[in-house]
């Protein structure tokens, strides 16, 4: 087994004997396996989106398959540790820790994972099912690594932004974008429009939406390239069919609909 492994399955053995001593190796699913649990997300999105590796689970030996133990390994090496008793979702225990392990280790962790969980198709398995103690090669490092820039679009794209009602119901395409400054993680802070909405129109929150930029971009895939590293105060008009240009107050802004 993985060096790493082989850790995180002692740390989770002697959690459950501290933290749940009354819990035996018969009342877990499979004496006690440790459970990868890469099938919500997968480990690219993760590692890339989460910062960390999917989350490695017990479970309890019933009907229900209630969790018993949950440990989320970090990319900078810290463990977050989540205990549950008498089969309730909400955990009676957390504790963080961390272990002793380079930024590097864990990514050719997260490389392997990919490879013989996510690439195998072995969507929650247990880790001692798996043959872990393997090199990856440098290229599959690499090719990994290649795949943030996506998931760092994607993750931008999951984020909310505010529109004009008369953008998405009359079919017309963004004409203007503006950076706002938000407190939330899931508002993008970017407010968008066609371009020619009268100024009343807009301050009127009842002409106004929320949606998702991936809402958005899957009708106009141009724009996904334009809403990525903006700073707010940054303003953007369209000025042809496929390009937008910083609005210096010179060009009209290119009016169209969708076909």
């Amino acid at each position: 087994m993985n060096k790493i492994l082989g850790e995180i399955s002692e740390i989770v053995k002697e959690s459950l004997k501290k933290h749940l001593p009354q819990v035996s190796t018969q009342d877990l699913e499979e004496n006690g396996k440790i459970y990868y649990m890469n099938d919500k997300n997968g480990t690219i999105f993760d590692y890339y989106v989460n910062s960390h590796l999917s989350p490695f689970m017990c479970f309890y030996n019933d009907k229900e398959n209630m969790g018993a133990i949950k440990l989320i390994l970090y990319m900078d090496g810290k463990i977050d540790i989540c205990l549950f008793k008498n089969h309730k979702n909400k955990p009676y225990k957390e504790i963080s820790s961390s272990i002793s392990v380079g930024n590097d280790e864990i990514l050719e962790l997260a490389v392997i994972m990919n490879k013989i969980a996510d690439n195998d198709n072995k969507w929650g398995f247990s880790i001692e099912d798996m043959n872990s103690d393997i090199q990856v090669t440098q290229n599959e490092i690499n090719e990994f690594i290649s795949q943030e820039e996506d998931f760092t679009i994607l993750e931008e794209l999951l984020k909310t932004c505010i529109v004009t009602k008369k953008l998405l119901d009359e079919n017309w395409k963004v004409g203007l974008m503006q950076k706002l400054e938000t407190s939330s993680e899931m508002n993008s802070g970017w407010f968008l429009s066609i371009g020619n909405e009268a100024q009343d129109y807009v301050d009127n929150p009842k002409n106004l939406c929320i949606t998702t930029l991936n809402e958005l971009c899957e009708k106009d895939s141009i724009l996904i390239s334009y809403l990525m590293n903006k700073d707010v105060g940054d303003v953007l008009i369209r000025v042809s069919n496929d390009e937008f240009e910083f609005d210096d107050g010179k060009k009209e802004i290119f009016i169209t609909k969708f076909n």
